[in-house]
C-alpha cells in the first residue's frame, strides 16, 4: 500500500465531506510533487526515517486537516478540555461509541426480555461521554506539552513511529493495578462483592475464567514492559493487542452468557427471598455491568483495530524475508 495514500485517508477523515476530495487532490498533487523532487534530489527513494521525517515536517493528519478546516470548533469550560485540533477525532468517536452503546443495551434488553426504559440508556450514555471526554481532555494537556506525537497515526507510518514512554508508562501503572486488583479477588471478595461479600461468596464457575483473565491481564502488562525499554519494536502495540484483545472476547462472552451463576450464597447464610434476590442482582451486575457487553464488543472492535495496525508490519516483514531468499539464492 502507498504510505502518502495512507498519510491521506488519514487526513480525508478529519475533513467536512463536502469538500474532502478537492481538498485530498490538491494536497495528494502537492506532496507527491514534493516527495518526488527530494527523493530525485537524493538520486534514491526514501529510507523509512526520511518517509517519516518528511511527514513529520508536513504535520500529523489532524494538524493539516484543520488547516483546510472553515470551523474551529472545540469544548471549553472556562479553560479548554479539548481543542480544534482533537476535537473532529472526539466527535467521530463519540458518535461511534454513543450508537455502540445504545444498541449494546436496546439488545441486552431484547434479550431478557426488560422493557426498553430511558433509564436504561441513561448510566452507559453518561459513562462513555465523561470517560471520552476525559481521556481526550488528557490528551489535549499532552498535547499542548509535547505537539509532536501523532496519536492517530496512519497504519503504514505508524511502524516508523517509536513508542511514546508516556503511553508505556500510563497503560503500564494501569494494566498493573488491574492485575493486582484482580489477584487479591479471590482473597478478598469484597473488591467485587462489595457490602455482599458478608452474605455471598463467589461461585465454582468463577475461577474456570480466573486464570484466563489473568494470563490476559499479566500480558498486557508485559506489552507495555516491552513498549517502554524497546520503544522502537513498534510491532509489539498492534501484535500483542491484537492477540490479547481477540482472546479475550471468547473468555468475556463465555463468562456472560455461558455460566449461570458467578455468586452464591455464603456458607451458612440461610436460603430465604430476600438473599436469593440478592444473589440475582449480584450475578446480573457482575455479567452485564462490571464484565458486561461494553467490555468484550470494546475488546473485540479494538483487536480489529490492533489487526489493522498489524497489517503493514506483516507486510514489511513478509517483504524482509522475500529479500533475504533472493539474496541467499543469488
Amino acid at each position: 500500500m502507498d504510505i502518502l495514500a495512507s498519510y491521506l485517508r488519514a487526513v480525508k477523515r478529519c475533513l467536512p465531506r463536502a469538500q474532502s476530495d478537492d481538498i485530498i487532490k490538491e494536497l495528494s498533487d502537492e506532496l507527491r510533487s514534493q516527495m518526488e523532487e527530494q527523493q530525485s534530489a537524493l538520486g534514491r527513494p526514501f529510507r523509512d526515517e526520511e518517509t517519516m521525517a518528511f511527514f513529520k515536517q508536513h504535520g500529523d493528519p489532524m494538524t493539516v486537516a484543520r488547516r483546510y478546516r472553515q470551523d474551529h470548533r472545540s469544548l471549553s469550560l472556562g479553560w479548554e478540555l479539548i481543542g480544534p485540533e482533537l476535537f473532529p477525532m472526539y466527535l467521530i468517536l463519540l458518535s461511534f461509541n454513543l450508537t455502540l452503546t445504545i444498541a449494546a443495551v436496546l439488545v441486552v434488553s431484547l434479550m431478557m426480555h426488560l422493557p426498553v426504559k430511558l433509564d436504561a440508556f441513561l448510566v452507559p450514555v453518561l459513562a462513555q461521554i465523561i470517560c471520552l471526554t476525559v481521556v481526550f481532555t488528557i490528551l489535549n494537556l499532552i498535547r499542548r506539552k509535547f505537539p509532536q506525537p501523532w496519536y492517530y497515526p496512519p497504519a503504514e507510518l505508524a511502524p516508523m513511529l517509536p513508542v511514546s514512554r508516556w503511553y508505556s508508562l500510563v497503560g503500564l501503572v494501569m494494566w498493573a493495578t488491574v492485575a493486582v486488583w484482580w489477584l487479591a479477588v479471590p482473597h478478598f471478595p469484597q473488591l467485587i462483592l462489595g457490602s455482599g461479600a458478608s452474605h455471598l461468596k463467589l461461585a465454582p464457575t468463577w475461577h474456570r475464567f480466573y486464570v484466563p483473565m489473568l494470563l490476559l491481564l499479566l500480558a498486557s502488562v508485559s506489552q507495555r514492559v516491552l513498549s517502554l525499554f524497546h520503544p522502537t519494536w513498534t510491532w509489539v502495540v498492534p501484535g500483542m493487542r491484537t492477540l490479547i484483545n481477540g482472546a479475550s472476547v471468547p473468555i468475556l462472552y463465555g463468562l456472560m452468557f455461558k455460566s449461570q451463576t458467578l455468586v452464591a450464597l455464603a456458607d451458612g447464610i440461610q436460603t430465604t427471598p430476600e438473599n436469593q434476590q440478592l444473589v440475582e442482582n449480584f450475578n446480573g451486575l457482575i455479567r452485564w455491568g462490571i464484565l458486561g457487553p461494553w467490555l468484550w464488543i470494546y475488546a473485540g472492535i479494538s483487536a480489529v483495530v490492533y489487526a489493522w495496525y498489524s497489517v503493514p508490519h506483516l507486510r514489511r516483514l513478509i517483504h524482509r524475508i522475500r529479500g533475504q531468499v533472493r539474496s541467499r539464492v543469488a
